[in-house]
């Protein structure tokens, strides 16, 4: 299928309300926007909107080419040069080609609501659709994205703030992922609901612990992740435990360090093949607990709450984290494992050795009595009801003055 264009779904109701989902990236491998998607596809007519191919047959799909770069002349480039360093944030929003293709291709089209995902998107839908019936899921907290420590860096940090301040805020709601970053979004105007990362619910047993106790890891290698400490640590545990990890290929060399490290450490750390989605909970299904001591390398890590905390969850395992604010919250308050005491490869270490079998077979036990409240059928609900009390408003002040227009013409 060719960029910009729009591929049908075989049975469309025009009755019913019609709700754009418009993210930058791609939307069919987005597991939070997929959510999104297969919630209001049985209630309303979809429209999705992003790079990369149709994500559901019972939607219309606007294609963006994320690759498109078109041609700027010598005086747009002046312009843009300009605009950037004299931080004319309106301008370079509005030209961007991500942006601009969104506008164009959408040209002509209504919507009653929209989900805008992510702070790039907010804009462009607001205009669109009219604030007032946009809702805005940011799944980072933008403000706090790791950047350069230079002047170019700092110039990218008071550009996310000023979309956010200038965008995200009009929009007539949001969410976020997780507690911590919705205080934080405070700041700058927004009060967002939450929905955390959490992905459907599985009917799992709690299966007896192991001996060895069986640690396992999932996601991107990067090393930023601490996962070298925690390989580390499990090699030198007193306690007989091994560690098995589910790493993808994003971050090549990186991955390339960890698996001679394994190497290294001996028979205890195991290297696996990604899995994908539709089986990781299984796959994580056949060990006892889930690791994730995430240093706070930027604000969003420090305030991580990621979906590997949920698979955790779903596969019934015993959780262990560090002292990251919301991951450390929620295992405390619902007695699903344990908080090291820093990030330090020695705390990781203290953890794990202080585990017993009969702990974590506890701690499984309460990962499954918590199943059901942080499944992704719960945490979605938030997403309902805000375009159900969108498509259910009246229209913002923006359609009303274009309907005033037309009946002044008419007259």
């Amino acid at each position: 299928m060719s960029a910009g264009t729009a591929t049908e779904p075989a049975v469309a109701s025009r009755r019913r309300p019609r709700v754009l989902i418009l993210s930058y990236e791609d939307i069919s491998v987005d597991p939070r926007v997929m959510k999104q998607v297969r919630l209001l596809t049985p209630q309303y007519e979809v429209t999705t909107c992003g790079p990369g191919p149709q994500p559901h047959p019972d939607v219309v799909h606007v294609e963006l080419d994320a690759e498109t770069v078109r041609p700027r002349g010598r005086v747009g480039h002046l312009l843009d040069d300009i605009a950037r360093e004299r931080e004319w944030f309106s301008w370079t929003y509005r030209h961007g080609e991500l942006v601009q293709q969104t506008a164009e291709r959408l040209e002509g089209r209504s919507f009653d609501a929209a989900i805008a995902n992510d702070a790039g998107t907010v804009g462009v839908a607001n205009r669109i659709v009219g604030a007032r019936r946009v809702h805005a899921d940011l799944h980072e907290f933008f403000p706090g994205l790791p950047v350069a420590d230079n002047a170019s860096g700092r110039r990218q940090v008071r550009y996310w703030k000023w979309l956010t301040r200038v965008h995200a805020a009009k929009a007539r709601s949001s969410t976020t992922v997780g507690w911590e970053i919705a205080k934080r979004y405070r700041e700058f105007g927004l009060n967002p609901g939450v929905v955390t990362n959490a992905p459907p619910y599985r009917e799992l047993d709690v299966a007896p612990t192991s001996r060895p106790i069986r640690i396992v890891h999932s996601g991107n290698p990067f090393r930023e992740r601490g996962l070298a400490e925690i390989m580390r640590a499990v090699a030198a545990v007193p306690a007989e435990m091994t560690l098995d990890l589910y790493l993808t290929h994003n971050g090549t060399a990186d991955r390339a360090y960890l698996v001679d490290l394994a190497e290294s450490l001996g028979q205890r750390i195991s290297i696996h093949e990604p899995v994908s989605q539709a089986v990781l909970v299984e796959t994580l299904h056949q060990y006892d607990v889930g690791i994730h001591v995430l240093p706070p390398t930027s604000e969003n890590n420090a305030l991580a709450l990621p979906n590997k905390f949920f698979d955790f969850v779903q596969a019934r395992l015993a959780v262990v984290v560090g002292p990251s604010a919301e991951m450390a919250r929620l295992v405390r308050e619902r007695g699903l494992g344990v908080v090291t005491g820093s990030f330090e490869e020695s705390a990781i270490v203290d953890a794990l050795d202080s585990l017993t079998v009969d702990q974590v077979d506890a701690f499984k036990s309460a990962s499954d009595s918590a199943a059901v409240e942080l499944a992704a059928e719960t945490q979605v609900a938030v997403w309902d009801e805000a375009i159900r009390s969108i498509v259910g408003s009246e229209p913002d002040d923006r359609s009303r003055r274009r309907s005033v227009r037309r009946r002044g013409a008419a007259r």
